[in-house]
């Protein structure tokens, strides 16, 4: 029986390699700014001179300050999520996963740029609301969905009691993240060093497992 030839994925073109590096350099200067100026004082014309491009291919792409605003709030949460999920790996013990989801998460969550946007988004929600739901539907909202879908197949294999995993995964963020990350974005306190990042997970993964762990 003749054998039907392996059809290639088509090779992508030399324009929409270009359009994606350009789309690059202008998400990248558009951070920079965001971060620098905050939302207000930012304008296209400072972001289209700092990515070397002109005014009006800025405008083509991005046609208001707010829409360049999600996308780049939504591409930092687009690497944050890959990176999270990746270290959620069925066939991990639950604390290895839980170490790695836990220091990853912290690293990422109280890096300067994770912490510059998020502060943004909080003092333009009241004008922007659509950019907030959208950011938390497609940022934490699926990290946690992620984080509940390990802990439930974890309880299958028998090595977590039976649980509802949404309140769990809901649970061990809540042990994780929130005294470090209103430190540093309300209180002004300096960023915890590795040593400490790793203590607090630590101790976050020891309560965890001490109410959920099989046989507890």
């Amino acid at each position: 029986m003749k054998k039907t030839p392996t059809k290639k994925a088509p090779e992508r073109s030399k324009t929409a390699l270009r359009t994606e590096l350009l789309l690059d350099r202008l998400l990248d200067a558009a951070t920079r700014v965001f971060m620098e100026k905050g939302f207000d004082a930012t304008s296209m014309g400072e972001i289209a001179k700092q990515a070397h491009a002109s005014t009006e291919t800025f405008y083509r792409h991005f046609p208001t300050k707010e829409e360049l605003f999600e996308r780049v709030l939504l591409r930092r949460t687009e690497l944050l999520k890959g990176e999270l999920n990746s270290v959620l790996l069925f066939e991990d013990a639950p604390e290895k996963a839980l170490t790695a989801f836990g220091e990853l998460g912290l690293s990422l969550l109280l890096a300067p740029q994770s912490l510059s946007l998020h502060r943004i988004l909080v003092m333009e929600k009241g004008r922007f609301p659509n950019i907030v739901e959208s950011f938390y539907s497609q940022g934490p909202e699926r990290v946690q969905a992620a984080l509940a879908s390990y802990l439930g197949e974890q309880v299958k294999r028998g090595r977590l009691r039976k649980m509802n995993a949404d309140v769990a995964a809901r649970q061990f963020f809540d042990l994780v993240i929130p005294e470090f990350h209103f430190g540093m974005e309300l209180r002004s306190r300096p960023a915890p060093t590795k040593v400490e990042m790793r203590q607090r997970v630590k101790e976050a993964i020891d309560c965890f497992l001490h109410g959920y762990a099989s046989g507890v």
